[in-house]
């Protein structure tokens, strides 16, 4: 089977075979992908205290937490990864087993993220997660968050949204679409995948991102990236 069309079947979902090339197909579907995680892991330095708890949701194949491995800092804390994809899980324990740090303790492991208990943590961040989730398990994910993290805290997320102005939608989803075929996308696969996931994702704009952030409890909040339809956004307790 053509490993690079199963991303564009009828219905999206994150199987075998999309795990498979999950990590090149990223690269070539979201602008900037490596620049805004490399971002995240240094953010996350600002969270990592003695003895804290990250949490990765959504981590995919764990490439945020290969970026966060990497930081040169003696801080003693432990990463936990969760997506409900047993392949994504597979390739990330395989890709992660080989960082060996004594002060870095990495568990990823499936799981539903709206049915984890969460510890008291420092850090939780989604890249990508929350356009997969409806608006009330955006909003319940948020609550639980929020709850979980100590005074000082941050939740950091990337996301696809949408924008308040047809115009701009217009201008950004045709830029968007230019971007995956300079990435050597064909235009029927550009337009298979969009298909794909008509009844998968649900997009916000920035204001409402923001707007649900605040709702749950969230005060100190900054975009620290935007381009076309994509966004970053740290939120501190």
């Amino acid at each position: 089977m053509n490993t690079k069309l199963d991303f564009f079947n009828k219905s999206w979902a994150f199987n075998k075979n999309v795990s498979k090339s999950f990590d090149t197909h990223v690269r070539q579907s979201i602008p900037f992908y490596d620049v805004f995680q490399k971002d995240v892991s240094k953010y996350s330095e600002w969270f990592l205290k003695d003895d804290s708890i990250v949490y990765d949701l959504g981590c995919s194949t764990g490439a945020t937490i290969k970026y966060i491995s990497k930081l040169n800092i003696n801080t003693k804390f432990e990463i936990y990864g969760i997506d409900n994809s047993k392949p994504m899980i597979a390739i990330a324990k395989k890709k992660l087993s080989k960082i060996k740090k004594k002060n870095l303790k990495i568990k990823v492991f499936h799981g539903d993220i709206r049915k984890i208990i969460f510890k008291k943590s420092n850090l939780i961040y989604s890249i990508l997660l929350m356009p997969f989730l409806s608006k009330k398990e955006q909003i319940n994910l948020l609550k639980k968050s929020y709850k979980s993290l100590n005074s000082g805290g941050a939740f950091i997320s990337v996301n696809k949204v949408e924008s308040s102005n047809s115009k701009f939608q217009d201008i950004f989803n045709q830029l968007y679409f230019d971007f995956k075929k300079d990435k050597k996308i064909s235009s029927i696969d550009i337009l298979k995948k969009a298909k794909s996931l008509r009844s998968v994702m649900t997009l916000n704009t920035q204001t409402e991102e923001i707007k649900i952030l605040k709702q749950v409890g969230f005060k100190k909040i900054e975009v620290f990236f935007k381009y076309l339809n994509f966004i970053g956004i740290i939120a501190v307790k």
